[in-house]
C-alpha cells in the first residue's frame, strides 16, 4: 500500500482477439481505414487532421463557456480543468469520447473510456508537441432509462443486479429525468451494503452523497461523480442535451435539416457497401431516415422523411423542411441527434483531433463519412479505447489454485476447466454400477415382455411403464450421488464460479458489469486517480491491472 492508502498497481498488456470482424479489419487492414475513414492512426494521419482543424473556425470561447457553466453547476472545476479550458480557448485540440449517464458512473467501461481519452490526450500532447485536452461527451439525450438504472455487485459467486425503480414506460431523456434524492440515497447505501464494509466505505458514501446534493437528474449526478473522480486529470465534460449547448448548435441543426436527404442517402449507400464487404449492418439505415429526433416534453421522437415532410406518425408530428429548419433556429432545445448525426455535431462544435470509441461505436462510425462530408468537414482520427481487467489478490490466489491464467479465464476456459474437474472427481465406480444395474433390469423386462407376448398376453405397454419408472429412480440416484460429490468438493468447484464472476461475469468482460466504486470501496478513494496517473499504452490495448 502506498502513502495515499492505495494498493500498488502493476500493468500488463494482454493480447486479446479483436471484438468482431470490424475491429479485426480496423486494426489489421489499412485498406479498411482508407475505404471507410478519412485518416489513418499514424503520425501522418494526426498531422493531416491537425492541419484540417487549423483551417476550420470554432467558437472556442463559446464552447469553453458552455463547458465551464455545465461543470460548475454540477460540481465545480479543478485547477487542471480550468487550465485545460484556457488551453482550449487559446487553440488546443481535443481528444473526445463519450457515454450515456449511469448510476455510480455505470459499469466500469464509462470510467475506462474516460481513462482512454485522458491517456490518448496525454500521448498526443507529447507525440505532436501541441496542446491536446481530454473531453468527455455525456449522451444525456439518451432515453433508455433501463440501460442506466442499475448497479451490479458480486454475491454468492455471481453478479447480482440492484435496480433503481423508474416509471414504467418512461422515455424521457436522462438529462431531464429527475429522481427523488432520498430514494437515491437509500439505493446508494444499499449498493454499498452489497459491497461490504471496509475502512473506506463511510468516506466514499459521503463523497457520493455530496455529489448527489443539488444533482437530481441522471446526467447531473453522473457528471458530478465523473468531475470528482477525474479532477486531478482535468477531464472536461459536457452534456449533449445541455440547453446552452443546444443554442450553440442551432445553425448546425438547421443545416442538418436542409441536408437530411443527402446525409441519409450517403449513409445508407455506405452501409449497403459495408454489408457487401462481409460486415454486419449495424444501423439498418434507410434513405427515408432523418437522423434527427424532435423533443416534446422531455421525450424524443425519431423523425422520418415522407413525401417531402419530416414526420413521426405515432406521435402525430409533421413538418415541412422550412418549418423544421426555422424551428431549429428558434428552438434548438427541441432537437436531438441520433447515432449518425451526434458524431457530426460533436465535430462541428469541438476541435476533435481524435475520437476514442469502443468496438460498437467504431462499427457505426465506419458508415459516417458521407454524413461528415455533407456538412463540409472530415472525420477525426478514430481510435479504439483501451480496456482494463482488475486482478485482485483473491483473484490471483484463485488463478494459482486452478492453474488458469487471466487470459485463459477471459477466453472462456474456466467453465471448461470446471467441467473437467467435476468429471475428474465424480464417482465413476458408482455411476458404472448404476448403468450396469439399469441395463440388466431393462434386459430382464424386455425378455419378460417377449415371453408374455409369445403367449398372447399383451402387456408390453405395462412393461414399458415399469421400465420408465425404474429409469426415473436410477436418474434420481445418479443425481443424489452427483450432489454428494459436488458437496464434498464444493469449495474447489466454487473457485471456478468465483473466477468467472470476477473476470468474466455472465460471459462478458468485467468492465461491462461492475461499478468503479466496488473497487474504490476495497482499494481506497484514490483508486481512479492512481489509475489515471499510471496508465499509458496504445489505443486498443487491454491491460491486466494487478492490485
Amino acid at each position: 500500500m502506498n502513502a495515499n492508502g492505495v494498493f500498488d498497481m502493476e500493468f500488463e498488456r494482454l493480447d486479446i482477439r479483436p471484438a468482431g470482424k470490424v475491429m479485426d479489419a480496423y486494426l489489421n487492414n489499412p485498406d479498411f481505414i482508407h475505404t471507410y475513414f478519412d485518416y489513418p492512426t499514424d503520425r501522418a494521419g494526426y498531422l493531416s487532421r491537425l492541419e484540417e482543424l487549423q483551417n476550420r473556425s470554432f467558437d472556442r470561447a463559446g464552447l469553453a463557456s458552455v463547458i465551464r457553466r455545465f461543470m460548475g453547476n454540477a460540481a465545480g472545476l479543478s485547477e487542471k480543468s480550468e487550465a485545460h479550458l484556457q488551453e482550449l480557448e487559446e487553440g488546443a485540440q481535443a481528444v473526445v469520447g463519450g457515454q450515456q449517464a449511469g448510476l455510480l458512473t455505470g459499469p466500469l467501461y464509462s470510467v475506462n473510456k474516460a481513462l482512454s481519452v485522458i491517456v490518448e490526450a496525454r500521448r498526443l500532447r507529447e507525440k505532436l508537441g501541441t496542446p491536446v485536452v481530454p473531453v468527455f461527451w455525456i449522451a444525456g439525450e439518451d432515453h433508455d432509462l433501463l440501460e442506466i438504472n442499475h448497479v451490479y455487485s458480486i454475491s454468492d459467486e455471481r453478479p447480482v443486479k440492484r435496480q433503481f425503480p423508474v416509471p414504467f414506460g418512461a422515455k424521457t431523456m436522462a438529462s431531464e429525468t429527475a429522481f427523488n434524492p432520498a430514494d437515491m440515497e437509500r439505493f446508494i447505501r444499499g449498493v454499498f451494503r452489497d459491497y461490504g464494509e471496509t475502512a473506506y466505505t463511510e468516506s466514499l458514501i459521503g463523497t457520493v452523497l455530496g455529489c448527489l446534493e443539488g444533482n437530481s437528474t441522471y446526467t447531473s449526478f453522473f457528471a458530478a461523480l465523473m468531475i470528482r473522480l477525474f479532477s486531478d486529470e482535468g477531464l472536461l465534460l459536457l452534456d449533449a442535451a445541455d440547453p446552452a449547448l443546444r443554442q450553440f448548435e442551432k445553425p448546425y441543426f438547421e443545416n442538418m435539416v436542409r441536408r437530411s436527404a443527402d446525409i441519409a442517402a450517403g449513409v445508407a449507400e455506405t452501409e449497403e457497401r459495408f454489408g457487401r464487404d462481409g460486415f454486419d449492418t449495424p444501423l439498418g439505415a434507410e434513405e427515408q431516415d432523418a437522423h434527427l429526433f424532435y423533443v416534446d416534453t422531455g421525450e424524443r421522437f425519431l423523425l422520418k422523411r415522407e413525401e417531402g415532410r419530416f414526420v413521426n406518425k405515432q406521435a402525430g408530428f409533421s413538418f415541412s423542411e422550412d418549418e423544421l429548419a426555422e424551428l431549429a433556429l428558434a428552438h434548438p432545445e427541441r432537437f436531438s441527434n441520433n447515432v449518425v448525426t451526434r458524431p457530426v455535431m460533436q465535430d462541428l462544435v469541438i476541435p476533435v483531433l481524435a475520437f476514442v470509441g469502443g468496438p460498437g461505436e467504431i462499427a457505426y462510425w465506419s458508415l459516417l463519412r458521407p454524413a461528415f462530408r455533407e456538412m463540409g468537414i472530415k472525420m477525426p482520427v478514430v481510435v479504439p479505447r483501451q480496456s482494463l481487467t482488475f486482478i485482485s489478490r483473491l483473484t490471483e490466489n484463485l488463478l494459482e489454485e486452478t492453474g488458469l491464467s487471466a487470459g485463459d479465464v477471459l477466453a472462456g476456459m474456466a467453465q471448461e476447466k470446471q467441467r473437467s474437474y467435476i468429471e475428474q472427481v465424480s464417482d465413476r465406480d458408482a455411476s458404472g454400477r448404476i448403468d450396469r444395474m439399469e441395463e440388466q433390469l431393462n434386459a430382464g423386462y424386455r425378455e419378460l415382455a417377449d415371453s408374455l407376448e409369445s403367449r398372447g398376453r399383451h402387456v408390453r405397454e405395462l412393461v414399458m411403464k415399469n421400465i420408465g419408472f425404474h429409469e426415473r429412480q436410477f436418474n434420481y440416484l445418479r443425481e443424489k450421488i452427483r450432489e454428494s460429490v459436488l458437496l464434498e468438493h464444493e469449495t474447489a468447484i466454487r473457485r471456478y464460479d468465483r473466477l468467472q464472476a470476477e473476470l468474466l461475469p455472465e460471459g462478458g468482460f468485467q468492465e461491462r458489469k461492475y461499478s468503479p466504486f466496488q473497487y474504490m470501496n476495497e482499494y481506497g478513494p484514490h483508486f481512479i486517480s492512481e489509475l489515471a496517473a499510471k496508465m499509458s499504452g496504445q489505443p486498443g490495448d487491454h491491460h491486466l491491472v494487478r492490485l
